[in-house]
């Protein structure tokens, strides 16, 4: 028994192993690494071989080097087992491209997969390099230069030729020797007409005694000297009867210090300030709203040249608010006894409030005392009444529900007797029996005239018993 579950055991793996032998290859590279200048080629022999039981068939993929450089001698092989195959790899190293070191991969896959990598390090004999400032910007409608640098970083003297789009050169042909350094001064025209914003600019410098060519296209920032940028809360959310700062951010972006004036008429306010170029000043203002709804107000800053309109929206709700409901406000207590009466406590807010409950007496006993409540969420209260010994009289209390931010106060007359007044019972005319009532109860006036009939009844038989006997006794007396 337990060598057949050893076996079921096993036995999945043995397929494993059998399957793989099936099917299994390696991959050899030579050389691993190649040094090669720009243009040169870079050649690698590979060498396939199914180990396998099977025969195979393997398809070329070569990754790490960019597409059109490189030839592969198959695209696939068709091996049979233990049978072997040499593979070839050409890459050219691309001229104009900036040298660099890559490092390869080169996968035959099939049933099997076999990896092999390579670095192809790539130096170059010909090479120009262009520099130019971090950041470049001008004015609108103002001539601009700036500097570039060329460098011959090659082996070999070059002479470069010069051209741009969107500026112009003062010299357009120079000669570097290998290492040299040259400035080339580049002028950026007024351009009246142009609008803010970046525009690019290119430049190339190229070799007219070899492949060495370089090209860089970079940004250059037309600004107006006066101009700034406005940042503000397009919406703010506040409380009913609760002042919220809000800020207006203002931007220098021109090239030059400014002076803004900030103006908003529905609150007359108007606040001005210097701003130098590149910072940033804040405006703040108090708003305050005893209205529940949405609220528009618009503003205007405006600097030398510029003017910029803007609006916010506040959006006031009630956040806090508590409405206290007493089902009686009138209570009789005989002396000596007490008596409870029932409350609700609304939060009427859109926010979650705490709320505690009191009285203005201290013969009374309040649960809970505390609540917490969220937006427009209630809880009943229990309110206790027991006069001390010897009260008798009116007493007008007051119970009271009080948050940090609300409260509601409701007025309670609690009237104190020795003994509780009788209550005189109504007379009811044409009064009609319903004889058909949902809880199965007479009504009660109709209870009353029964219980009156009945009585009425047993008096006129006591009164009939009497005066049957009566009868009796003078006759029998008689005899």
């Amino acid at each position: 028994m337990k060598l057949k579950i050893l076996i079921y055991i096993l036995l999945p793996l043995l397929i494993a192993v059998a399957s793989a032998k099936d099917y299994e290859s390696s991959l050899a590279i030579s050389p691993k690494e190649i040094n090669v200048n720009q243009c040169g080629i870079a050649t690698y022999d590979l060498k396939l071989t199914n180990t396998g039981e099977k025969e195979d068939t393997f398809y070329v993929l070569v990754e790490g080097i960019p597409e059109g450089w490189y030839t592969v001698s198959h695209e696939s092989v068709v091996l049979k087992p233990k049978e072997s195959k040499n593979v070839y790899l050409f890459i050219t190293a691309n001229c104009f491209e900036e040298a660099k070191n890559y490092t390869g991969k080169v996968s035959f896959l099939g049933n099997s997969e076999s990896i092999a990598s390579f670095k192809m390090n790539v130096f170059a004999d010909h090479s120009l390099s262009l520099s130019v400032p971090d950041k470049i910007s001008s004015c609108v409608c103002e001539e601009k230069s700036f500097i570039a640098v060329v460098e011959n970083k090659g082996k070999y003297e070059e002479d470069v030729k010069l051209s741009a789009v969107g500026a112009s050169l003062k010299e357009d042909r120079i000669k570097l020797n290998p290492g040299e350094k040259r400035q080339v001064e580049l002028i950026i025209d007024k351009a009246c007409d142009a609008k803010p914003g970046k525009y690019n600019i290119e430049l190339t410098a190229q070799s007219t005694t070899s492949y060495a060519k370089t090209r860089k296209v970079f940004a250059v920032s037309r600004e107006s000297c006066y101009g700034f940028e406005l940042s503000y809360p397009k919406e703010v959310r506040m409380c009913l009867n609760e002042n919220v700062t809000f800020s207006i951010a203002v931007k220098n972006s021109g090239s030059k210090d400014d002076t803004f004036g900030l103006m908003i008429e529905a609150l007359d306010i108007y606040q001005q300030a210097t701003v130098k170029s590149g910072e940033i000043r804040m405006f703040n203002v108090n708003f305050g709203s005893n209205e529940a709804g949405i609220i528009d107000i618009a503003f205007s800053v405006k600097g030398k040249t510029k003017e910029e309109k803007g609006s916010m929206r506040f959006l006031v709700e009630n956040c806090y608010g508590v409405d206290l409901q007493v089902e009686e406000k009138k209570v009789d207590i005989q002396l000596g006894s007490g008596k409870m009466i029932k409350a609700k406590i609304v939060n009427t807010g859109s926010r979650e409030d705490s709320y505690k409950i009191s009285s203005d007496v201290n013969w009374v006993s309040i649960r809970p005392e505390n609540v917490k409540l969220k937006g427009l969420e209630s809880s009943d209260v229990f309110i206790y009444y027991s006069p001390q010994y010897g009260m008798k009289g009116r007493f007008e209390t007051q119970l009271k529900a009080e948050s940090m931010k609300s409260i509601d106060v409701e007025n309670i007359t609690v009237n104190v007797y020795e003994s509780l007044p009788s209550i005189e019972p109504e007379i009811v005319e044409n009064a009609t029996v319903n004889e058909s009532q949902p809880t199965g109860q007479a009504v009660k006036p109709v209870e009353g005239l029964i219980k009156n009939k009945t009585l009425i009844a047993v008096i006129a038989g006591v009164l009939l018993t009497l005066v049957v006997f009566g009868l009796i006794y003078l006759f029998v007396m008689r005899d």
